[in-house]
């Protein structure tokens, strides 16, 4: 196969069509683009997280492609969904839903909600917190979660 070098001479004017054209392929490639809900996965951690007694851990989940979550539920759970760590709903955060042993002690990182990413912290870590946890999207068009292990070494 032989390869002809091409040169573009940019000293000529594009013409006007052409910049109309461009213009409009972008615009259509910066629409928002309508999901099936099947196509939409929560990613959470991929391994377990080890964390030391007395310390902080982070939990980070976020949607695939990239939502914005502004407007769902965002649920942190341990074991199952009815187990709530930490309960996002309605732009506000519910603390009288979180099970006992969690209330004081987690905080949730929003900066990146707008983009289907949070981060929940943990702190004060302690061996029962040992154990299933997940997080769950919930919207108008779908339910998802993930699911990971938190492994607690004592000190």
């Amino acid at each position: 196969m032989m390869y002809f070098p091409v040169f573009l001479d940019l000293s000529q004017q594009v013409p006007m069509l052409s910049g109309v054209f461009f213009l409009t392929h972008l615009t259509l490639l910066l629409q928002p683009v309508e999901l099936n809900s099947e196509e939409v996965k929560v990613i959470g951690p991929g391994e377990p997280i080890l964390a030391l007694v007395g310390e902080e851990v982070e939990f980070s989940c976020y949607l695939s492609p990239y939502l914005d979550a502004e407007d769902m539920e965002i649920r942190w759970f341990r074991s199952q969904t009815s187990d709530v760590v930490h309960l996002y709903r309605g732009g506000q955060e519910l603390h009288s839903q979180q099970m006992v042993q969690f209330q004081n002690r987690t905080k949730l990182i929003k900066d990146f909600i707008m983009d289907g990413m949070v981060n929940l912290k943990l702190h004060g870590i302690i061996p029962a917190d040992e154990g299933l946890y997940g997080c769950r999207f919930l919207s108008t068009n779908f339910s998802r979660e993930a699911i990971w292990e938190l492994e607690v070494a004592g000190m």
